[in-house]
């Protein structure tokens, strides 16, 4: 009888009440969680779920995670995104990664929306093997990002693989991103000034807390939150394909340039690739490569060929990868036996 009235007094305590208030509330926010998870799964198109690809970096800003693995899902795909020890999405390599292929672009480069072998590169080193051709393949690829990330590659990193050939994939949303990064600026006398990273945002440590929280980092009211901050903080200059004499535009020249002389100057051969360039800007950035004997070839275009593209996502496919691959390849076996160039 003592036992039952001790507990009977202690429900009915100051701090009984508070602990079961406090379990109440919060069985309460986990039952309304749930069901606004249920109703967004249901109901909402969330573009994308699973947790983010890169880290903060205090050289880039932000790199690809290292030996990492993920499923990211999208209203049209669903693709498991893994990387090696390098932080690309290779294979793990088991001999030395010097003297192979470095490709170096955007997320169309890293394969956003298909599987680790349907990205181009990864269809390009089944091909080069399928030839008896064991050349390392090196996949950079990283979205979004501009062009400064080129540059600082071949000032920071380049000298570690000592590629034969780059094949620089050129995006057209680059020329905002470059302005949105902070990167690079121009001087007053056009030169590049390579800018400072701060340190890692609030926002960038919030999300690496998602991400390393299980249930939440495949969270669909996780990924819609996401989305709503994104398109709250999106400030674009307001620029088209064909509007040109931009900040952006020089800007992005600068880098572009710097970059393919960069590769150059390192005995590389260079091939560039262009995504959704048109007009004058397609013209000047295909300049920039033939005025340096270099070979610029356009990727697979969503107007020409819609079927290689995601209806809705504006990304290739793994038809469109494929695509891609065979226009370099004949480039890339053309350059696999010639000796390398060093520029003076």
């Amino acid at each position: 009888m003592l036992v039952k009235r001790d507990a009977a007094m202690k429900a009915k305590s100051p701090s009984g009440k508070l602990s079961t208030n406090i379990l109440v509330a919060v069985l309460a926010i986990l039952l309304t969680l749930g069901l606004l998870e249920l109703f967004v799964r249901t109901f909402v198109t969330v573009r994308n779920v699973g947790p983010v690809f890169t880290v903060y970096d205090p050289i880039y800003g932000k790199r690809v995670k290292a030996s990492f693995h993920a499923i990211r899902i999208a209203p049209e795909f669903r693709f498991a995104f893994n990387t090696n020890s390098l932080g690309m999405r290779d294979p793990e390599p088991t001999k030395p990664v010097t003297g192979g292929i470095l490709f170096v672009g955007d997320s169309f480069t890293m394969g956003y929306g298909v599987q680790d072998n349907e990205a181009f590169p990864a269809v390009l080193r089944a091909e080069l093997e399928s030839r008896a051709v064991t050349v390392p393949l090196l996949n950079t690829g990283m979205g979004p990002n501009g062009n400064g990330r080129w540059v600082k590659i071949f000032e920071y990193d380049a000298a570690k693989f000592l590629p034969r050939i780059v094949v620089f994939q050129v995006m057209a949303n680059d020329f905002d991103d470059n302005l949105a990064e902070h990167l690079f600026e121009l001087d007053g006398k056009g030169d590049l000034r390579e800018l400072p990273i701060g340190p890692e945002s609030l926002a960038r440590k919030a999300q690496t807390l998602i991400d390393d929280t299980p249930g939440v980092r495949y969270s669909y009211l996780v990924g819609l939150a996401l989305m709503a901050a994104e398109a709250a903080g999106i400030e674009r200059p307001g620029s088209s394909n064909n509007t040109t004499d931009l900040p952006s535009d020089e800007l992005t020249y600068t880098l572009v340039r710097t970059a393919v002389d960069k590769a150059l100057a390192s005995g590389a051969d260079v091939i560039g690739l262009l995504v959704g360039l048109t007009g004058e800007r397609r013209t000047k950035m295909m300049e920039i490569f033939r005025q340096r004997g270099l070979t610029c070839i356009d990727g697979p275009d969503k107007e020409e060929s819609p079927d290689m593209f995601y209806k809705v996502d504006a990304h290739w496919n793994s038809t469109g990868h494929r695509r891609a691959a065979e226009l370099l390849l004949p480039e890339i076996l053309r350059r696999i036996d010639q000796p390398r160039h060093v520029l003076k």
